[in-house]
């Protein structure tokens, strides 16, 4: 039987068991063409049929409407960061972001490169604990309102988006296909990086409104969506791993019934955890109760001291990936998808045993 432990990694993320075994299984020999997936060309009939699928199966899982074209962009996140201010800031105009902590903020950072941009509304000063009941004025000429539904690091999460007189442009990289609400009519462009519900690191699967998709002379095309729409995300040589191992967590997501699945399976195991801290008199989170993440669950013990040894002794005990992230510090837990509910109750018992042995 294969040896795993409880993997409560931010990202890279856990994947599901059959997944892994399937790529397992068809490493040396895809469809029987005598080669790996690593190998095979892109151009090959048998990886473009694979990638259409990929593309087709994830908009309709999530639901995007047909004036959304689904892109598969190499560069994660952080190349979105920029991509996203290049092409909808090009002819000028203005956008705001609301600064809701780490991720936020170095998106606001490289937006303010390339236009105008500006936060709104930021959480800095009180520790990114919060999020804002209601928005501040627009700039002028405001092209879109620029927010990240979850923020992986501090540990917080829209329960539900705001309305604005701008279009959203979404950073949903750390609750991608965990939730069930996209405004998708209030959307400019949805994105994340794959690799916290979804796939290996290295891909952004982008959502943008096809009215959007403008060849901009002045922008680099490779960084145009217009040019990676044109070519069906095939304008350069792909991530083919990446791309493979996304399409067949995709079949595994539909078999299980899809985001409302996850959705209700992540309002589960964040509520154990949740129940089980504020019960405790041991561990505390700080996040104001209305906009805790569901998704990556930060909390500390009584001291910063008693933090190292929680997450290194968790490490010895079969529980990966429980050390706050390295701005903040801390203890975090990530119960993406494939993080059965069984983990959270294996983290439960450890937390309850490390408490005794460490008044």
């Amino acid at each position: 039987m294969t040896h795993r432990i409880h993997n409560f990694c931010a990202g890279p993320c856990t994947l599901p068991l059959s997944v892994l075994e399937e790529a397992r299984a068809e490493l040396t020999d895809f469809q029987g063409c005598g080669m790996s997936v690593l190998e095979i060309s892109h151009r090959s009939a048998r990886f473009e049929a694979l990638h259409h699928e990929t593309l087709a199966l994830a908009s309709r899982l999530i639901g995007a409407p047909d004036d959304f074209q689904a892109l598969l962009l190499p560069g994660g996140a952080h190349q979105q960061f920029d991509m996203i201010p290049l092409n909808l800031l090009a002819d000028d105009g203005s956008a705001a972001y609301i600064d809701s902590g780490v991720w936020a903020d170095k998106a606001l950072k490289e937006a303010e490169r390339v236009g105008q941009a500006q936060a709104i509304w930021s959480g800095r000063d009180g520790g990114y604990t919060t999020l804002p009941d209601s928005l501040p004025a627009l700039p002028a000429d405001c092209r879109y309102l620029y927010l990240t539904s979850n923020e992986t690091v501090n540990g917080i999460q829209y329960r539900s988006y705001p309305e604005a007189a701008a279009p959203l442009v979404i950073d949903a990289s750390s609750d991608y296909y965990t939730r069930a609400d996209l405004p998708w009519a209030r959307c400019a462009i949805v994105y994340g990086g794959v690799q916290k519900n979804l796939a290996p690191a290295g891909l952004a699967l982008v959502y943008v409104r096809r009215d959007l998709l403008t060849d901009h002379p002045r922008v680099p095309r490779f960084l145009t969506y217009a040019a990676h729409a044109a070519a069906n995300s095939l304008y350069n040589t792909p991530p083919t791993w990446q791309i493979y191992l996304l399409h067949k967590v995709m079949q595994w997501i539909e078999s299980k019934g899809g985001i409302i699945h996850f959705d209700r399976a992540s309002q589960e195991k964040s509520a154990l955890l949740y129940d089980y801290l504020d019960r405790s008199d041991y561990y505390t989170n700080t996040i104001a109760p209305a906009y805790r993440s569901r998704t990556n669950i930060v909390f500390r013990t009584r001291s910063a001291e008693l933090d190292t040894r929680f997450w290194q002794e968790a490490e010895k005990n079969g529980l990966s990936g429980l050390k706050g992230h390295k701005i903040v510090g801390g203890l975090r837990a990530s119960l993406y998808n494939a993080l059965d509910i069984r983990s959270v109750h294996a983290l439960i018992d450890y937390m309850d045993a490390f408490a005794a042995e460490n008044p």
